[in-house]
């Protein structure tokens, strides 16, 4: 408070006597620097009720109120949740007193003789001010209480979201890999777009959530620049050739070999800066400037001959949900989030965005990002690297027979009877292994080929296949099974099975096995079983059912077998039941209906220290919980296989 400043003060003066009050205002009005409000009150009843409305910034409160005395009147202040500072005012000193009106509450004990004196005005200002503490605490606490509030409910928002974005997105991107949908691929293209978008749009409301509470951690890694800007090239290459733009990445110097940087996050900023370039440029080119300063920074100019941005929009543009090209006849989508996210994290990088544009001509944006290198750093020009990814799944299209499947899961029913079907064949289904018998006992003959499940309820396939050799069905029987292990092949054999394919199934295993058996070049259950060599198995745990079921696909493809659980009980069965002791990775999801991921984490870690454990999560967990449970890796839903392949490289 300034010299001159005045401070208003509202004060409740509880007083029987009415010459004292006179005498307590007369003095109150006397004090510099404040100008107290006082209201008088006589009563008991009328005094509480006037405190119990916190109104007022300090309360004078008289020992002696006729039958009452002060001390009740600060303990029913007390159970009323009074937050007013009280002031003890007594005739005559007495410490016993003076210590039960400290310990029922009140600020301080004065006598009314020292109304007049430096004590009586330290005792107000100390008052006061401890008020203002107290009034700060409690903002302080409503503050953290409804961040907390806010990280839950986006934690839960991020989890609720994500779960069904994986599903959406990864039997999209399943079924545009199969080449009989290819005449809807359009349509498939439409859902998956728009699921990525849906995406972008949550994970930038996050981001940004996470930016204003200064509460997101840049991930530094070493990254190989060349192939980072390879990936960037590939990226946006065809989207800015089907708009006729000529779309470059240059280096106007020689460049790192390797650099210590978020990369998730870098390639962030580049996506959003390019995106918008190519979206605003009709026609000419967008090119991407890349310098090694002197100073050791790495900096990037997006240049582009697009519409540019009026001079008085600049500014507006890095302000969360601003759009500036209302100005324009242009169509806008997003929710103007991607360049104020970006400016920010560059800042977090050590740099900042600028931009300069001229209306009709085009703009640059550019930034630089501060480096940790040394002086024996190795330069090299850029080279932009093509990679190819060349996966041949096809299946032959010209056999012919029947086949039973014997299968419990519905998802995996129909995968096997729609492949069936695109090599000419047909298939019947049987739930489990004594649907299977039945079938087998009425018309053996009318199959060539049986695919069998091991895992089956009511009778599995190792007991189903003892049954139909007991009967004399000779007709081959492959096993399907998810947990290919050294000794599966001698076990199987033995008990009657012709071949063993693996789960998740893949189209070329199913090519050959289909090849073989319906071309009529069977084996006899002497032979060999062909089993993949070092075959990984994961437990994923997943209460979401279609999450459960896409990244059992997912990994199958990866020719990962699967062991799936819904709840930590669950979990608890299959891990405590591996035959090897452990898996070569746990993907578990951090909520669970029964317990937290993070704790069932800890609680195995606990009893295998060198199980491999995997959380997926709809929301970024804290690094203290992560390292408190000793994860491994974390990944964020939705799940993509590109995810997953980076899971299986780590793995030793």
């Amino acid at each position: 408070m300034t010299k001159d400043a005045v401070s208003e003060i509202n004060v409740l003066l509880i007083e029987d006597d009415e010459d004292d009050y006179i005498l307590t205002l007369d003095y109150l009005q006397c004090i510099p620097n404040f100008k107290f409000n006082l209201v008088w009150q006589s009563q008991y009843h009328q005094a509480l009720d006037a405190l119990e409305g916190n109104t007022f910034d300090l309360c004078l409160l008289d020992y002696q109120l006729g039958a009452q005395t002060g001390l009740s009147v600060l303990e029913e202040a007390r159970k009323r949740q009074v937050h007013t500072p009280i002031i003890m005012l007594t005739g005559q000193s007495d410490e016993i007193l003076d210590n039960e009106a400290l310990r029922a509450g009140a600020e301080d004990f004065v006598l009314k003789s020292e109304i007049s004196s430096p004590r009586f005005i330290r005792s107000i200002r100390y008052a006061l001010a401890r008020k203002e503490l107290e009034r700060e605490r409690l903002e302080r606490l409503r503050v953290e209480s409804d961040s907390r509030a806010k990280d839950r409910f986006l934690a839960h928002l991020s989890h609720e979201l994500r779960t069904p974005l994986t599903s959406i997105l990864g039997y999209t991107n399943l079924l545009l890999s199969r080449e009989e949908l290819q005449n809807i691929k359009p349509e498939l293209s439409i859902i998956n777009n728009n699921s990525e978008h849906l995406l972008n749009l949550l994970n930038d409301v996050l981001d940004l959530s996470k930016l204003k509470e200064n509460k997101l951690e840049l991930n530094k890694q070493n990254t190989c620049l060349n192939s980072f800007l390879s990936d960037l090239y590939s990226l946006f290459r065809m989207a800015a050739a089907k708009k006729g733009l000529s779309f470059s990445i240059v280096a106007t110097t020689p460049l790192p070999q390797d650099i210590e940087v978020d990369k998730t996050r870098l390639k962030q900023v580049l996506i959003n800066i390019i995106y918008n370039a190519i979206k605003f440029t009709s026609s000419g080119f967008v090119t991407v400037e890349v310098t090694f300063t002197q100073h050791h920074r790495l900096q990037f100019n997006v240049v582009d001959t697009g519409i540019g941005i009026p001079e008085e929009k600049i500014k507006r543009i890095f302000k969360p949900f601003e759009q500036v090209q209302n100005v324009t006849t242009r169509t806008n989508e997003g929710a103007g989030l991607g360049l104020a996210i970006s400016s920010a994290l560059i800042k977090l990088m050590g740099g900042a965005l600028n931009v300069e544009s001229t209306l009709g001509e085009g703009s640059k944006f550019r930034f630089d990002i501060a480096l940790n290198v040394d002086e024996t750093l190795e330069l090299a020009p850029l080279s932009l690297n093509k990679m190819h990814n060349d996966n041949d799944c096809s299946l032959p299209s010209d056999l012919q027979g029947h086949i039973l499947i014997v299968e419990d899961i519905g998802e995996i029913q129909m995968l096997l009877r729609t492949l069936i079907g695109q090599v000419g064949a047909t298939a019947d289904i049987a739930n489990d292994g004594v649907e299977a018998l039945a079938l087998l006992e009425r018309d053996a003959a009318k199959y060539d080929l049986v695919l069998m499940d091991l895992h089956m309820p009511r009778m599995d396939g190792r007991d189903t296949i003892v049954a139909v050799r007991e009967r004399d069905i000779n007709l081959p029987v492959v096993a399907l099974t998810a947990a290919a292990q050294k000794g599966t092949k001698e076990e199987l054999v033995a008990l009657g099975f012709d071949d063993m394919m693996s789960k998740p199934i893949n189209v070329s295993d199913l090519g050959r096995c289909l090849t073989e058996y319906l071309s009529g070049e069977q084996r006899n259950s002497s032979a060999e079983i062909k089993e993949p060599p070092n075959a990984l198995t994961f437990l994923v745990v997943e209460d979401d059912s279609d999450t459960r079921n896409l990244l059992t696909l997912l990994l199958n493809s990866l020719q990962i077998n699967v062991v799936s659980a819904d709840c930590a009980h669950s979990c608890w069965q299959e891990f405590s039941s591996h035959r090897e002791g452990f898996f070569d990775a746990i993907l578990l999801d951090i909520g669970l209906p029964d317990k937290s991921g993070l704790t069932l984490a800890k609680e195995i870690k606990a009893q295998s220290p060198e199980q491999y454990i995997v959380i997926a999560s709809g929301y970024d967990p804290e690094p203290e919980k992560l390292a408190e449970a000793k994860i491994d890796d974390v990944m964020l839903k939705p799940i993509t296989l590109n995810d997953l392949k980076e899971i299986q490289e780590k793995l030793p």
